[in-house]
């Protein structure tokens, strides 16, 4: 149980900051990008069958959602576009380099914070988690997830 508290605690407060920390004015997108590859992906996940786009809307703390879509690469690069719901300055876009850990987590690092965002592979989709892997649990559990399209 404690887990699960320390889990919501976290991801509530990394989705306020997200919300909260648009600066960009309507018409501007603020992108990061890097031409850096990872070349310390594992050998384990075959990032072939993992590469695609993935969609959904993610749960945010101070707007109805986040219309989120990533495209993984085979190599080891990603996209990243939000748009948060319901708010004029809410579209953000990113592009790095991706790593992936223990064999089904995948880690997005943001080039121009060195922010990390972590994914675990299940089948046609993919579910945002905690640092350590850990998936959401209870009712909320499905919002968390983006399918492949």
């Amino acid at each position: 149980m404690k887990r699960n508290l320390m889990y919501a605690a976290l991801l509530a407060a990394a989705l306020m900051v997200s919300c909260n920390g648009k600066n960009t004015a309507q018409n501007e997108t603020n992108t990061d990008s890097t031409s850096v590859t990872d070349t310390t992906a594992s050998e384990n996940l075959d990032l072939t069958a993992v590469a695609g786009t993935y969609e959904g809307t993610l749960p945010a703390a101070d707007c109805p959602g986040i219309k989120t879509v990533l495209t993984i690469n085979a190599d080891s690069t990603y996209q990243l576009q939000q748009d948060y719901i319901d708010r004029k300055d809410g579209h953000d876009e990113a592009s790095g380099v991706l790593q992936v850990l223990d064999n089904s987590v995948l880690m997005l690092v943001r080039p121009s914070s060195g922010d990390h965002t972590f994914y675990k592979v299940k089948d046609s989709s993919i579910i945002m988690t905690d640092s350590l892997g850990n998936e959401p649990e209870g009712e909320t559990a499905k919002l968390y997830v983006l399918t492949k399209k």
